[in-house]
């Protein structure tokens, strides 16, 4: 389903290459070291492809962005504010500006899938833009969101 539509949607990014899928082994270290279990639209979405390149991020993307916010930014706050602003987030996309499209992580540790969010790597706060992955994977080729 997701390899179908972004094959349509990419055509007119030079830019943007489907990847090989993700193997299940790369998901569940991926999970690991977010700390977070993924969304089954996530999981299905990496298991056609490994990221596009140019919106999409790949696990091994998806991780260096938790080790490098880990490594930077858990200085920079409180551990609370830390998990808050920061942590509590599993980022998938981005906007190539430094900011990210994300799953929301409540304070029970449960992952919030009523919508996905866009992190503002600025401003440290997110807010509302699609109503799941497909719509934001839409949404953001058709220069929506």
């Amino acid at each position: 389903m997701y390899r179908e539509l972004l094959s349509e949607l990419i055509q007119e990014y030079d830019e943007a290459k489907l990847q090989n899928p993700c193997s299940e082994k790369e998901i569940a270290k991926a999970e690991k070291i977010v700390g977070y279990p993924f969304p089954n639209e996530l999981k299905a979405l990496l298991r056609e492809t490994d990221g596009d390149r140019w919106f999409l991020l790949s696990v091994k993307e998806i991780m260096e962005i938790v080790e490098l916010n880990r490594s930077i930014l858990s200085e920079s706050f409180e551990p609370d504010e830390y998990l808050e602003k920061v942590d509590r987030h599993i980022f998938f996309a981005t906007n190539g500006c430094g900011d990210y499209y994300c799953y929301r992580v409540l304070e029970n540790g449960e992952v919030d899938t009523s919508g996905i969010y866009l992190w503002d790597h600025e401003e440290f706060e997110t807010r509302y833009v699609a109503k799941d992955i497909k719509d934001a994977i839409v949404k953001y080729y058709h220069s929506e969101i």
